[in-house]
């Protein structure tokens, strides 16, 4: 296989959130598991650190990565009843290639399970996306310039009612933090992936997230509802899903970039 190409300046998608982030495969109505082949994939840098699933609320263990090292998107380890796990990276890094953007790295940093608080600054998954960032940036060729373009965010199904009613404030309070934690994230922009499951607070969180940009041009969110028929247990996107919202997310930053350009 041919070293992958890494351009001299690259813009980086950073990924977290809980399971629908990290891309659950236990539908047991899907038997073609992985996302499809692509020639795209081969030519999109991507890094991972991924934690368990199986702690709930508690302390999660790091059990899958890419080693230290940039490869070419793909899926990753599974754990449990998932033989892997893959979630909006694919479709997201695909829609931008196809798009002609071609100077991308995606960092992903996803846990199974858990409430926003485990975002918190110093909180055990805001210490590990700025971890994880920073090995990923740290395995950049030598002299490649790099800017953080946008927290790519999927969280929300598993809130407590407290959690889900501070939902938009601590999303906001992750990126003013990540954009001082993370190197060279000042303009970093924060694309939601919205949740589909039903539920009250899940209804908390969803107002509150696509609340943002109303008030903060830097988010954008991307509702998700029209999604809920391919919730496979009512909680996890299934396999046409997770590529629908992987394309979503990009179309939203492209459209993002867009706007950006016609206001200068």
């Amino acid at each position: 296989m041919p070293a992958l190409a890494i351009a001299r300046r690259v813009i980086v998608f950073v990924l977290t959130g809980q399971s629908n982030s990290l891309g659950t495969t236990a539908d047991p109505g899907e038997k073609d598991i992985p996302p499809g082949e692509d020639p795209l994939d081969a030519g999109i840098p991507f890094f991972w650190r991924n934690r368990s699933t199986r702690t709930g609320e508690g302390p999660s263990v790091l059990y899958g990565d890419s080693g230290g090292t940039i490869v070419s998107l793909r899926t990753q380890q599974g754990e449990g009843a998932n033989p892997l796990f893959w979630g909006p990276e694919i479709a997201f890094g695909r829609q931008l290639a196809a798009a002609g953007v071609t100077n991308i790295v995606i960092v992903k940093a996803s846990r199974g399970g858990g409430g926003n608080s485990h975002w918190l600054k110093n909180g055990e998954m805001y210490q590990h996306v700025v971890e994880t960032v920073r090995q990923a940036v740290s395995a950049l060729p030598r002299g490649t310039d790099f800017d953080i373009a946008a927290l790519l965010y999927v969280q929300g199904e598993s809130d407590s009612e407290a959690e889900a009613k501070a939902s938009g404030e601590r999303l906001r309070l992750l990126a003013e933090n990540l954009r001082k934690d993370l190197p060279n994230a000042v303009n970093m922009k924060v694309i939601v992936g919205g949740i589909a499951a039903a539920g009250p607070n899940r209804d908390i969180v969803r107002d509150q997230q696509s609340s943002l940009p109303a008030t903060d041009s830097t988010f954008h969110y991307v509702n998700t509802l029209h999604l809920r028929s391919q919730l496979y247990d009512q909680l996890h996107f299934n396999k046409s899903a997770k590529l629908e919202l992987g394309r979503r997310m990009a179309d939203a930053w492209l459209e993002a970039e867009r706007t950006a350009a016609k206001a200068k």
